[in-house]
């Protein structure tokens, strides 16, 4: 007979999985710009061996472009890391803002492919919660995944943590198809999360915005 330990285990192995996936498309997409410009590169060589002059510009713009997608593929590798790390504890005190960040670096990806933008707003004060990091990440990886669904094409999904009186929540605006998605279509394992972690989800049908309550 499953239990809800099955059901939360079953949904953090998929989260795991399209974390991985979308990591390892994001680090491909690196190697293969890194590539090109490495073909340049060789092409301005070779034009520079049969005595052709090599427009300085067009050198620096291949070795900027280089940079720059180092850097990116440094950044990739740091929330890969920061991810990988999220499994060490089962319980740890988290900053809120940093670990939502995380989460939507990590699905930055997802939201494009539906061109739907995700903005990390600063809370006024800290909103820092004990809790499992991991079933956290994946918590808000699933109102995400929901959000970014729910949301039309060119819109901005803006994510704002809170400390309130009576705890801590993260606000997650700009969900314009909000009353025709919830609680329909929140995604499988979203449930047995939130209950393993005392967490709830209320909706502000009037300012299109969900509130995930954590503490």
């Amino acid at each position: 007979m499953p239990t809800p330990y099955d059901s939360i285990g079953q949904s953090g192995l998929q989260f795991f999985g399209k974390v991985s996936a979308s990591i390892s498309h994001e680090l491909k997409n690196v190697l293969a710009i890194i590539n090109e410009n490495a073909g340049l590169l060789e092409d301005l060589t070779f034009a520079a061996q049969r005595g052709s002059a090599i427009d300085p510009e067009r050198l620096n713009r291949t070795a900027q472009n280089f940079l720059k997608q180092i850097h990116r593929a440094d950044e990739i590798l740091k929330n890969m890391s920061r991810f990988a790390h999220s499994v060490d504890q089962f319980n740890l005190q988290v900053n809120l803002h940093e670990l939502a960040g995380l989460v939507a670096n990590l699905a930055g990806r997802p939201a494009a492919m539906r061109k739907v933008i995700l903005e990390m707003a600063v809370p006024q004060e800290p909103a820092t919660l004990t809790t499992n990091p991991f079933l956290l990440e994946n918590l808000i990886w699933l109102c995400l995944d929901f959000a970014i669904a729910a949301t039309s094409a060119g819109g901005t999904l803006s994510l704002t943590p809170e400390r309130t009186d009576s705890g801590i929540c993260l606000h997650i605006a700009g969900i314009d198809k909000l009353a025709e998605a919830f609680p329909g279509q929140m995604p499988e394992g979203y449930d047995d999360i939130s209950a393993a972690l005392g967490a709830s989800l209320v909706p502000d049908f009037s300012k299109n915005a969900l509130t995930l309550r954590l503490a």
